[in-house]
């Protein structure tokens, strides 16, 4: 491992101490009593604010060094740690990575790495000059039931990979997206780089991620999107989506479809993805179950409540790589191309993101949840049949959607500034 001369297990600084942070300073702290890792610093900007709501972590104690600057802690600890965890904003992903590899320090980056893809080329080139590469934390690629149907998918046991699909349903009140000064926006104030954050590229982004696993034509590759119809909407004050409807169609021919919403009722939660093949459909359920129904009658049942922690899992095994024990990591920052490209092409692809009326909502939770009337029903039915919205004579709110190929990916951002000077303001 990288400056790990006298250390057996690897040594993490953790990037802040609140939101996420805290999540991977848990999972962390349960590695370290297990004598997997362990932790050397931490960093915050309001690090005397958050000191206090942390004692749980017994940061001091564990001899954790802590600092008020993530500069601060990479002069502090560069010759002490082996990687750095970044579970912090998107729009900060890009300035700390390259921090960390000028540093000559591996990264753990939270997903997405970016949502932009110039900014994930530039990230790509800057990793360039880094001796480990960097591991992007999209959840669940690691999961052992998932690659090994992957590996049933490729030997051909299923037939042929016709279509795979996602839907995911999951409420936000109003206040989710007044958390901070970035949810819900296309852009920074004043920024030059689109920040896009959407329940497609960032909470339910890794599902994205998976439907492009499912559909990469090896074990370790991740589908390349050609082309795709998209269309958004939004029903909370935001400048971006809370809804979107999407389909594309991968190099090799695969027909990718998702339909993920932030505006939905309460009790109407859920998600699932969904593989159609020659000989079987799979119904995948994350931490629940796969179910998979045969052409000629089978059903098979997956159990997937018995794979463990995916948080941990994922470190375990990026400690594994940079241990020398696997070549690469699970998903890295070129393995995001895919992912990155697609989620800008769906910009690129809508004719406008369509504001729901009124009339079209339904208010929860004393108001802090709209949801478009018969959302629930309308984003199932088109990850399993691909029906569109605006085919639906019973809904009024669809929107046809529009088109946009590969090659119009660097004239998206005329398009993306376009949909941020028509945003409602926030």
């Amino acid at each position: 491992m990288a400056n790990s001369k006298n250390s057996s297990i690897p040594r993490v600084a953790v990037t802040g101490l609140g939101g996420y942070a805290r999540h991977h300073h848990l999972v962390l702290l349960r590695l370290e009593k297990a004598g997997k890792c362990r932790v050397v610093a931490t960093c915050d900007p309001s690090l005397e604010r958050m000191l206090p709501q942390s004692e749980d972590l017994s940061l001091r104690t564990r001899g954790v060094k802590t600092f008020a600057g993530f500069e601060a802690m990479l002069e502090g600890i560069v010759e002490q740690a082996d990687f750095v965890t970044i579970p912090t904003p998107i729009h900060l992903h890009a300035p700390m990575h390259r921090a960390c590899v000028m540093s000559g320090l591996p990264v753990y980056l939270e997903k997405p790495p970016t949502l932009w893809w110039e900014e994930l080329e530039a990230m790509i080139a800057v990793e360039a000059r880094a001796a480990r590469a960097t591991e992007v934390g999209f959840n669940f690629i690691t999961e052992p039931a998932r690659q090994a149907l992957k590996a049933r998918l490729l030997a051909g046991e299923f037939g042929k990979l016709q279509a795979v699909s996602f839907f995911g349903r999951w409420p936000r009140p109003a206040t989710y997206f007044q958390r901070n000064n970035w949810a819900g926006k296309i852009f920074l104030a004043d920024a030059e780089v689109p920040l896009l954050d959407s329940c497609f590229g960032n909470a339910m982004g890794h599902y994205v991620q998976n439907l492009l696993y499912w559909a990469g034509k090896e074990p370790a590759v991740f589908a390349r999107i050609v082309e795709t119809r998209a269309s958004l909407y939004r029903a909370h004050e935001i400048a971006g989506p809370d809804t979107v409807f999407a389909e594309a169609r991968s190099e090799d021919g695969v027909i990718l479809r998702m339909a993920a919403t932030h505006a939905c009722p309460p009790a109407s939660e859920g998600h699932a993805e969904i593989l159609q093949c020659e000989k079987a459909q799979l119904s995948y359920i994350t931490d629940r179950a796969c179910e998979i129904q045969w052409v000629d009658g089978r059903r098979e049942t997956i159990d997937l409540t018995t794979q463990g922690d995916w948080q941990e899992r994922n470190f375990l095994r990026y400690f594994d790589y940079l241990a020398g024990k696997q070549a690469a990591p699970v998903v890295s920052l070129r393995d995001c191309r895919p992912f990155v490209a697609w989620n800008d092409l769906i910009y690129a692809a809508t004719r406008g993101i369509a504001t729901f009326a009124s009339e079209q909502l339904e208010q929860y939770a004393e108001g802090a949840i709209r949801a478009p009337k018969a959302i629930t029903s309308t984003v199932e039915e088109f990850a399993r049949q691909g029906r569109w919205p605006e085919e639906n004579p019973d809904i009024s709110w669809g929107r046809a959607p529009g088109r946009a190929h590969l090659s119009e990916l660097p004239q998206a951002l005329k398009r993306i500034r376009g949909l941020a000077q028509n945003a409602p303001r926030t």
